[in-house]
């Protein structure tokens, strides 16, 4: 066999491995925001509160990726996975453009509740900064909630999300469970 078509055959395997490596990473770090419906305190022009769950990290206004509420006081954003999950991380993507700072002191909450819109979830963690345009994980640590909700609560703001990833596992009801009446 001749060296190019032995090589180009080791560059197919090659590939074909790669691949299958990113398909598996990919598999294993499942973003389980993408099947929830999300909620908002209100929308500004076209920032939908479906553009954080798009899979897309697009981080300008104008390539209509991100969220955006009016100014409101303590405005917030709400995903509601369906159902209750143990939550590993939260990623957030924060607006490049303009505005970074908005997102500042943020409340990321996990909880079962549907009070105050989700608002009165536990935290998960009050988000200090995230730097323009980048994306930022947060660790819940297994905190089991269906709803997330990011809020900044106490002041009149815009709120602005430019992707959320959600990396969890769903909570198994065990049906047989006998220690309820």
């Amino acid at each position: 066999m001749p060296r190019i078509i032995r090589m180009v055959i080791l560059g197919m395997m090659l590939t074909v491995f790669a691949l299958t490596k990113d398909a598996r990473s990919l598999k294993d770090k499942r973003n389980i925001a993408r099947g929830g419906k999300v909620f908002q305190s209100s929308t500004y022009g076209y920032g939908v509160p479906q553009n954080a769950i798009d899979g897309n990290r697009a981080s300008n206004w104008a390539q209509k990726s991100c969220t955006h509420t009016n100014r409101d006081m303590s405005p917030w954003w709400r995903l509601d996975l369906q159902k209750t999950y143990k939550i590993n991380t939260v990623t957030i993507t924060n607006r490049r453009d303009c505005c970074c700072k908005r997102i500042h002191l943020a409340e990321l909450r996990i909880g079962d509740s549907p009070d105050d819109n989700g608002n009165t979830n536990p935290i998960c963690t009050v988000i200090s900064s995230i730097l323009p345009g980048t994306s930022k994980t947060f660790e819940c640590n297994g905190m089991e909630g269906r709803y997330i909700n990011i809020v900044i609560t106490g002041r009149r703001e815009y709120l602005t999300l430019c992707e959320v990833e959600v990396d969890g596992e769903a909570i198994s009801v065990d049906t047989n469970d006998k220690t309820c009446n």
